[in-house]
Parts: structure tokens; sequence; C-alpha cells
């Protein structure tokens, strides 16, 4: 299942085929849920597996639970692999023609180099995130594995897998035309070798069931905002991914303690550090609070 070029710090990936009886089920489920998906011209659309209709659901149980996913834990001794169907999803992916040269707001999570998790990494376990395509016609946007040199134009049965703390990637637009998609995405949490108590992992898959609800949440209300929630969720999706963002959030924090300090004559550490990080809330309030009148009064995003 895997290939080669996965490593410690990238994790395991592989890119693949799902077996013949599974497509028609592929097949249903996209031409229902293409129904489902209330505006075509989102960037994105999710719905959670535990919220689909009985005949969804239906389908996607059996693509889950299939047993072509056993392969997982590739012949290791003592391996534990439990789907997490909690965090599975079906959704519409319609990424516009040059993205990246605007505002993408919650889109970033999805649309820019990163990883999936950015909180944990739990020792003598891997989880792995599965990209499923459901619909063909995809020749322009790729997903791409960015340390790894590997990438893929996920069509009607394909099938991306990757390490969700570790493996660095990223959607590209390749033409100009809007091609959506419609994806599943499954979760397996792995134990290769295992001598981890059984409280260990379901301490683990708890930690990345709640990581992923939050950001899933925060995502979905910060992608095409237009409220002042939205842009608040947006801006703070978007920002972080940017490679100068911490050096700017620094600088900034340590120009507010210079400030309070010479200013204001505090003098204690503490005290300096606590009212730049409630300058640095008001600043960030303000600036949601351009973006949003911006968009009431310019219709610009």
């Amino acid at each position: 299942m895997f290939t080669q070029q996965g490593n410690e710090k990238e994790g395991k990936v592989g890119i693949g085929k799902l077996p013949g009886d599974l497509k028609p089920i592929l097949d249903d489920l996209a031409t229902k849920y293409m129904d489902v998906v209330p505006d075509k011209s989102s960037t994105t659309y999710h719905t959670y597996y535990r919220d689909l209709t009985a005949n969804l659901h239906a389908n996607f149980h059996t693509i889950q639970y299939s047993p072509f996913w056993d392969q997982i834990c590739g012949g290791a001794n003592q391996c534990i692999q439990k789907c997490v169907p909690e965090m599975n999803e079906i959704y519409y992916s319609n990424p516009k023609p040059g993205f990246e040269k605007g505002n993408l707001y919650g889109a970033a999570a999805n649309l820019i180099p990163h990883r999936d998790c950015l909180l944990f990494h739990f020792t003598g376990i891997s989880f792995y995130r599965v990209i499923i395509g459901l619909t063909d016609g995809n020749n322009d946007t790729v997903t791409r594995f960015v340390n790894l040199n590997l990438e893929h134009k996920i069509n009607r049965g394909d099938y991306m897998i990757f390490d969700f703390d570790r493996t660095l990637h990223q959607v590209i637009k390749l033409g100009q035309q809007e091609t959506p998609r419609i994806l599943l995405k499954l979760h397996f949490i792995v134990c290769e070798n295992c001598r981890n108590s059984g409280a260990y992992m379901q301490f683990a898959e708890y930690c990345y069931r709640s990581y992923y609800y939050v950001a899933r949440y925060t995502e979905q209300i910060g992608t095409d905002p237009t409220t002042f929630a939205g842009f608040f969720f947006g801006l703070a999706w978007e920002w972080p991914f940017h490679p100068t963002f911490k050096y700017t959030v620094g600088l900034v924090f340590v120009t507010n303690m210079v400030v309070v300090n010479r200013v204001y004559r505090v003098n204690a550490v503490t005290k300096m550090a606590a009212y730049s990080f409630r300058n640095m809330i008001g600043l960030y309030l303000l600036i949601v609070w351009g973006y949003y009148l911006r968009y009431v009064l310019l219709g610009v995003k």
C-alpha cells in the first residue's frame, strides 16, 4: 500500500486505486452528494459521516470498513488498527483558478502547504488520513506531498494516504477553469509492534477527534466569509501559514512591551506581557473589523 518515499520526518505515504467492486458505491455517493451541495460556487462544502442521510451513510460505511484498508498495518507484528468514523467526511472541493493570489481565509488550511495536525504526535502511534476521489474529469488540480516529490491528480477510485501529523502537502491548481470534485476523507489510528495499552490509544484518538472538531468548525465558519465571525476565524486560519507570520507577531509583541514600559512606565515583565497580549487581541479585532467593513461596504473579500 505504501510507497517508499516516506521517511521518519514525513511519515508513510501511498497512492493507489480502490478495488473495482467499490467503484459503483463511489459513483452512487458522488451522484447523491452532488444534489446535497447547496452552492456549487463554494470553494468547499463538508458533511461528516455522522450527519449523512441513510443511503449515503450506508454506502460510506461500506467504504470505510472495507477489508482493503487492513493493508495499512503492512504486516507489522502486533499491529492494532482502528477506523475513526467520527472524523470521516464527504466533501465538495472546487478551488478557484489563481486562488493563491487572493485571500483564502478558512480554505487556506486545505490549499497551501500544510500538515493536517499542528498539535499532536503520540509516540508509537501513527494517525493516517485517506483521501478518495469519487468523480472523474480532474486534469488540473494536483495534491502534492511537498517534501517527497510525489503528487497525483485524484480522480474516481484513486486514493492518497498520508500521515496526519507529519506529511507536508498542498493542493495546486494548474488550469484556469473550475474543476469541482467530490472526495472522501477516512481516518485510521494505527499502533505497529504495539506495546501500548488500549487506554493510551483511546486517549490519542480522543485528542485527534477533539482537535478536528474545533479545526473543522472554525475552518467552515472562516471559508468564504460574509460575517464578522467568518473573517475572525478565516484570518486566524490563513495568516499562521505564511512564513513571516511568527516573526511579525513576535516583533509587534516585543514593540508593544517596549511601548508599555517606556510610555506607561510598567516595569514588571509579567504585566508588560499581559498588557501586550491584551493589545495584540485588540489590534487583531480592529483588523477583522476592517476586513468585515470592507466586505459590507465594497463587497471585497
